[in-house]
């Protein structure tokens, strides 16, 4: 056993020692302390047993009056804790209550960003019209040095919500003016990122020339930036908005590649391989090769039949 090890055993033996003499807000203080080796031991279950306790304590003492520096600390171990135990309904929660908590210390950008952290967490568990309250929330506060990029993000948060909401043109809307702000920010990446989204939602509307131009936009990215795993869902997106134009060669070129992509990976995504495999059997038809396209779906039917069941 190491000495390292020795002297934390040491110290933690010392404060369940100090629990039992100590009491009001030393006793939160020393299960503060106790909650964060549980939290090093990933023992979450423990950390949240002791947070609550002391967070009791600083109630029963003054509550947020007195104690708001310290409760906002216990409360964000409360979060931490839930989002490591995939507890993303009491994560958003706790980060509700955090951005409350951020707004009485005169924390505009702490607010913001529990704000973003709780749009996130409910979005994680398909609670839609939470996230985006919760993302236009955040977009609408503004402090001295936030930066261009983030704008651009609350932006296509926002968006990414609505969409979720079948809202595809305030959708558009949102990407749009979020795509302007990253490329301000010379960010490729979320460029990229809010050319997807719009490809998605242009395809939604089955407006297919602007579908196709913003997904050309992200598959180039996705070349640049040699990411396989990306280049996958931008062929996809691709593929689709050619099937749109009724450009069903090019059409085919892209999803049958996406596809080689997309089952390359060994925690594969079905549902999209599915998808993709529908929409190449409907470029196949339109070019006159229906037996090929048929065979293709007598051979997903099973997987879909289970990904559905």
């Amino acid at each position: 056993m190491s000495t390292e090890k020795n002297e934390k055993d040491t110290r933690e033996q010392e404060l369940w020692d100090r629990i039992s003499t100590s009491e009001g807000t030393e006793r939160a203080e020393v299960l503060d302390e106790l909650s964060h080796i549980a939290y090093k031991r990933d023992n979450y279950i423990e950390c949240l047993h002791l947070v609550d306790t002391s967070i009791d304590i600083y109630f029963k003492q003054g509550g947020l009056d007195l104690y708001l520096k310290e409760l906002i600390h216990l409360y964000h171990g409360k979060a931490h804790c839930y989002e490591n135990l995939k507890r993303h309904k009491e994560a958003a929660e706790m980060h509700e209550e955090l951005a409350k908590m951020k707004d009485l210390d005169d924390d505009l950008e702490g607010q913001a960003e529990e704000l973003r952290a709780a749009g996130r967490a409910w979005y994680r568990i398909d609670e839609w019209r939470k996230s985006l309250d919760n993302h236009i929330a955040a977009k609408t506060i503004t402090y001295p040095d936030i930066s261009t990029i983030t704008m651009g993000i609350d932006l296509l948060n926002v968006g990414m919500a609505l969409a979720k909401l079948k809202s595809y043109q305030d959708a558009i809307d949102s990407y749009l003016n979020a795509r302007s702000l990253c490329k301000e920010a010379k960010n490729p990446e979320f460029v990229g990122w809010c050319d997807n989204y719009l490809a998605l939602s242009y395809i939604a509307l089955k407006n297919g020339p602007e579908a196709r131009f913003h997904a050309q936009h992200y598959f180039n990215y996705t070349k640049v930036a040699e990411d396989l795993g990306m280049e996958a869902y931008s062929r996809y997106r691709l593929g689709a908005a050619h099937l749109l134009c009724e450009e069903y060669a090019d059409a085919e070129k892209h999803l049958v590649r996406s596809l080689e992509l997309l089952t390359l990976d060994e925690d594969k995504d079905w549902e999209d391989i599915v998808a993709v495999n529908k929409e190449l059997a409907i470029a196949l038809t339109a070019l006159d090769r229906a037996e090929e396209a048929q065979a293709r779906l007598e051979r997903i039917k099973t997987i879909e039949e289970t990904i559905a069941a």
